[in-house]
């Protein structure tokens, strides 16, 4: 390159090939000095680095390798490398917490539940409840109670109930199973439950479908009421004949209790004292075994209009698999056809919905739920049936395998090769499986295009289940929508509405504890009066003279004129009816065969409606004085439906009264004159006096003005309306003799055509001055059981 010769080309300094470090410090070392004091006065002579500057100094640190050796720690791999001082500090120093959380929440064993740092069970899909529900720990479980807000949503679930599907986890309820001879076991729940017939009917001791009863302490008839359950028999697989009659009377059988949660310890209890009596009683049976099946198997239950066809969706069955069918006449066999998988898997829920009855079980092998494909997997001789849960069941696939058979296909659907494909069936557990064992159980309708299953399962395979089952668009519902569901269809919600059983009294006695704390938060000048919880049920026995000008002679139980032979019983102690043959015993008892109580005309070819239009079933001249004279007797409630007359919202906790029949007539006429059936606001507060001991009692009324509204109350609401029900109705609670008298009065006064199969009621909610006209209707005139509950 040539120039002009005022500019030349400037060359760069080469620099030296080595560098002394010793003469370079030396030559810059007066600098160095005077940086490091510049830097000490600013500093203060602290050179400990910023708190809020510290995170800075690790940016350089390469985040791929911290993140991949965190993983390790999490899995438990330690760094081979370490001295062994440093291997036992690392072992020795606690995971932080959100590291051995989540390992402990994503377990998954074989059986039993996994529980908190305090003892509390958790359902296996807790985790997913957590996010999504608001969370209480009930009966010794965290439970999911709704979804997050004020409680809501009531009218967009029933829609949902009859236009789609909807799924709770009750995983809670737990089974207690006998193992002895059949005449053994029979005669062991002959002593346990109430009612329970001497021999059982043939399609139930054959497995095909489930019975209900009320279970008891054994001893004394009137022993304190347990708890619901519902029993169902090990399916015998031989035909039924005279000949194999006697031998299946002494073969060894199974017997599964299903009970809740609430009342699992209570029953477990009484089943093995009642087992163990008996060994040393009756000689001559053989000794049956009462073991506790808790933590082995998941139930959940899929409700709705559409429920089967979501059923259809997840449930498909193993190939060359016998399916036993069962209904009200024989067992049959109903095997799969293999020439068509199309035809497979349409025609499961088929057939189940066409063959098998209400209350009946079907029992199966299904595949996977989660799986990639829908083909079915051949069945092999590993099949364990779920009556042998105690030989052990596998534990399905874990995720991650899934995951990785996912990715595996993704990468073949690109032609693509895997190098870790062969690792997919090592990772497999020795354990795991693809098949799962279910017993599936057709409940009775809950309303009528509403159906109702329940899915028993291992309850290592509840998560793999759930999963799908809301992939697919079932929506999960918590207690409180449960709650719901069961009042829509009318069907009492255990524990709730059985106050004759202890876990009642317990269930009550929490909701009562967190009301008075959270009223104790509230200022004076909101705060409003307390009502009682639970309701002080022996107060209906003032309405057995219901004349108010007696009402001072009502306020004690009269130990001369009224005593009877029969002792009074505890005022805690709560007679419910739930069978027409434990109603019929009671009017027994009381000589109330005459009453107009139409227990007996309930049978298939008869209807109540017609009956009472027949002049010879009413009994206009009986005399009802006779039934209500004694207030010391012993109270008998039964379960009614009750509807609003005209208007009005019935809420939980309302009290059901005797209405006049000016009140009646009053009412019907559509009179503006209904202001007068209205408590005084200033007794509203003291209709209920809490005592000393804690429990409420009803204070009759002195004041001319409350004494003339006032009307005696023969039961109380258990559960009230829904918001958004077509149909609203509420559940209660009322005593028999009492309904018995108000009907007796209510078709004295009106012409034959005028009656009505319902009773003229009054309810009152508890905050309400106003009284609001009902129609109740008696469970037991139309059925003859009520042991069915959600």
């Amino acid at each position: 390159m040539t120039t002009d010769g005022s500019k030349q080309l400037k060359s760069h300094a080469i620099p030296p090939g080595e560098l002394l470090v010793q003469k370079f410090t030396e030559s810059r070392a007066p600098e160095l000095d005077s940086l490091y004091s510049t830097i000490a006065s600013r500093l203060n002579n602290d050179f400990r680095s910023q708190r809020n500057k510290r995170r800075r100094t690790t940016g350089f640190d390469n985040r791929a390798s911290k993140t991949r050796f965190r993983k390790k720690q999490k899995v438990g791999i330690l760094n081979q490398t370490k001295s062994d001082e440093s291997l036992e500090k690392s072992v020795n120093k606690a995971s932080p917490r959100h590291i051995w959380r989540k390992k402990e929440l994503n377990k998954n064993p074989e059986s039993g539940f996994c529980v908190s740092g305090d003892g509390t069970k958790r359902l296996r899909t807790h985790v997913w409840h957590a996010k999504r529900f608001t969370m209480i720990k009930h009966w010794g479980f965290h439970l999911p109670v709704g979804l997050h807000g004020r409680g809501k949503g009531s009218r967009a679930l029933l829609k949902w109930l009859e236009n789609g599907t909807i799924i709770h986890d009750a995983s809670y309820y737990s089974a207690v199973q006998l193992q002895g001879s059949q005449d053994s076991i029979l005669s062991i729940l002959s002593s346990v439950m109430s009612p329970f017939p001497s021999s059982d009917t043939e399609d139930v001791l054959s497995g095909g479908v489930y019975a209900s009863s009320m279970l008891h302490h054994a001893g004394a008839i009137d022993s304190r009421t347990i708890a619901p359950v519902i029993y169902m028999w090990r399916p015998i697989q031989q035909p039924m004949d005279a000949e194999s009659e006697c031998d299946r009377t002494n073969e060894l059988r199974r017997l599964w209790i299903w009970i809740h949660a609430a009342a699992l310890t209570e029953g477990y209890n009484a089943l093995k004292s009642a087992c163990e009596s008996q060994g040393k009683v009756n000689e001559d049976f053989a000794s049956v075994r009462c073991i506790s099946l808790e933590g082995q198997f998941g139930t959940l239950e899929v409700m709705g209009s559409k429920a089967s066809q979501f059923l259809q969706k997840i449930l498909h069955p193993v190939s060359r698999q016998v399916i036993q069918r069962f209904d009200a006449v024989n067992i049959f066999n109903f095997v799969m056809s293999e020439k068509s998988s199309c035809l497979r898997k349409c025609s499961l829920m088929g057939a189940v919905e066409e063959h098998t009855p209400c209350s009946g079980i079907s029992s199966f092998t299904v595949n996977d739920p989660r799986a990639l494909t829908n083909e079915n997997t051949e069945f092999d001789s590993s099949y364990i049936d779920l009556w042998d849960a105690e030989k052990g069941l596998c534990c399905p696939v874990e995720e991650s395998v899934l995951c990785m058979e996912k990715h595996h296909q993704r990468l073949l659907s690109f032609c693509l090769p895997d190098k870790n494909s062969a690792d997919i069936d090592a990772s497999t557990g020795i354990h795991s499986s693809r098949v799962c064992p279910i017993i599936l159980i057709r409940r009775n309708k809950l309303m009528d295009s509403v159906t109702r299953w329940t899915i028993i399962l291992p309850l290592s395979w509840v998560k793999a289940f759930w999963v799908p089952l809301v992939s697919v668009g079932a929506r999960a519902i918590g207690l409180r929508e449960r709650s719901w569901v069961a009042c829509e269809a009318r069907i009492p919600n255990f524990p709730s509405e059985f106050p004759e059983c202890d876990s009642y009294a317990s269930l009550t006695e929490t909701e009562a504890a967190a009301i008075d704390k959270e009223a104790a938060l509230r200022p004076a000048s909101v705060k409003t009066f307390s009502v009682p919880v639970p309701p002080p049920w022996n107060c209906v026995r003032f309405a057995f003279k219901m004349n108010p000008a007696e009402s001072k002679t009502t306020q004690t139980c009269s130990n001369e004129s009224d005593a009877v032979a029969e002792p009074a019983l505890p005022d805690n102690h709560i007679v419910v009816a739930r069978s027409s043959r434990t109603l019929s015993g009671f009017l027994n008892t009381i000589n109330g065969d005459r009453l107009p109580l139409f227990l007996h005309f309930c049978d298939k070819n008869t209807c109540l409606s017609k009956i009472i239009k027949d002049e010879k079933v009413f009994d206009q001249d009986l005399n009802m004085d006779s039934f209500l004279g004694n207030r010391c007797r012993k109270v008998c409630f039964v379960r009614v439906t009750l509807r609003a007359f005209n208007e009005g919202a019935i809420e939980d906790g309302a009290v059901v009264c005797a209405p006049r029949l000016a009140d009646i007539k009053l009412w019907i006429s559509g009179s503006n004159n209904k202001g007068e059936l209205q408590v005084p606001p200033s007794s509203v507060a003291t209709y209920f006096a809490k005592q000393d001991s804690g429990e409420w009692e009803f204070r009759v009324p002195e004041v001319p003005a409350a004494v003339e509204s006032n009307r005696w109350p023969i039961g109380f609401i258990t559960s009230g309306f829904v918001q958004g029900s077509k149909k609203p109705s509420a559940g209660g609670l009322c005593d028999a003799v009492l309904l018995a008298r108000l009907r007796h009065e209510q078709w004295s006064s009106v012409p034959l055509k005028r009656r009505k199969k319902e009773i003229y009621v009054l309810t009152r909610n508890l905050r309400s001055t106003a009284y609001r006209l009902a129609l109740a209707t008696i469970v037991l005139e139309h059925q003859q059981e009520d042991f069915d509950y959600i």
